[in-house]
């Protein structure tokens, strides 16, 4: 759509003759052009500056059946007027006129508001008491418009800066966190460097443990680890279940302690072998007698990796 075009609907937009998609046309322009935003908003404007400029005029009394006698003997069907006919190949035209008023505006402004300085001055008090003030209702109308404009500007450009201050305070409260942030995943990063990590599940080819989970995570620099059992059947009184590190170059397993569950079979818990642990490590978990065994004696219920 050409600028012509464009002009034709911002001129018709400030008379309220826009239908549907026309509108939708015209906002799409508006949102993506700045020059026919600034042209609608003077038509808008101007337009709204000149119908409070008109007087009112009563038309005469026989001003509609001489407009139908003229369409009857014209041929014209329908009692309304194409808004084509009126508006059509005019953009440019109406676009002059409403700026020619605008230009004739603001010279009435500028004489207006010479007005109101001298009406102002005309009324504010004086030290003369015997000097009579004039009270001039049109200056003084303007002066309550002026006011409550500059009024209405100082609100806004209160709230502005409220918003503004927000604005930066949530600002540096998000740069604040990013750094926490970036300074944990260092520390993550450090941490995760510095020491060795080992994963292992564990799974139990005994039947009645066929549900049972078992899962230990071994730091192999800290020679530590926790083990995680969930839905371990009970054991007897006189029993226990012991955790092994079966070390490769070791002959038998080391104990890492007796592993209680609770009502429901789970436990986590820390654990540490008896002896040093080198190179990659494996993971047992047994039945021994209560309070566990220096050397696995019982039944081995889960080996892994």
């Amino acid at each position: 759509m050409d600028d012509e075009r464009f002009e034709e609907l911002a001129a018709m937009n400030a008379l309220g003759m826009l239908e549907n998609d026309e509108k939708r046309a015209l906002d799409g322009a508006v949102a993506r052009d700045k020059e026919v935003r600034s042209l609608t908003l003077e038509l808008e404007q101007v337009t709204a500056e000149l119908a409070y400029l008109v007087q009112p005029v009563e038309p005469p009394a026989n001003m509609k059946k001489r407009i139908r006698a003229k369409m009857r003997a014209k041929g014209v069907k329908g009692a309304g007027v194409s808004r084509g006919v009126i508006i059509g190949g005019t953009g440019w035209a109406l676009a002059a006129s409403f700026a020619l008023a605008s230009v004739w505006l603001w010279q009435q402004r500028a004489s207006m508001t010479q007005q109101l300085a001298a009406a102002s001055r005309a009324i504010a008090p004086v030290n003369n008491p015997a000097t009579p003030v004039v009270d001039d209702g049109k200056a003084r109308t303007l002066e309550e418009e002026l006011k409550k404009r500059r009024d209405e500007f100082e609100a806004q450009k209160q709230a502005l800066a409220k918003e503004i201050e927000t604005l930066n305070k949530r600002e540096t409260e998000a740069k604040a966190q990013n750094a926490r942030l970036t300074a944990e995943v260092a520390a993550l990063k450090e941490q995760e460097q510095q020491s060795q990590l080992q994963i292992a599940t564990l799974e139990s080819k005994v039947w009645e443990y066929r549900r049972s989970e078992m899962l230990v995570v071994w730091d192999q620099k800290r020679s530590q680890g926790v083990v995680m059992l969930d839905k371990m059947p009970k054991v007897d009184s006189d029993k226990d279940y012991q955790l092994w590190v079966v070390d490769p170059s070791k002959p038998n397993p080391v104990s890492a302690g007796v592993v209680t569950v609770d009502a429901k079979g789970s436990v986590k818990t820390i654990f540490k072998p008896v002896e040093a642990v080198s190179g990659e490590a494996k993971f047992a978990l047994s039945i021994e007698k209560k309070g566990g065994v220096p050397k696995s004696e019982g039944q081995l219920l889960m080996v892994g990796p």
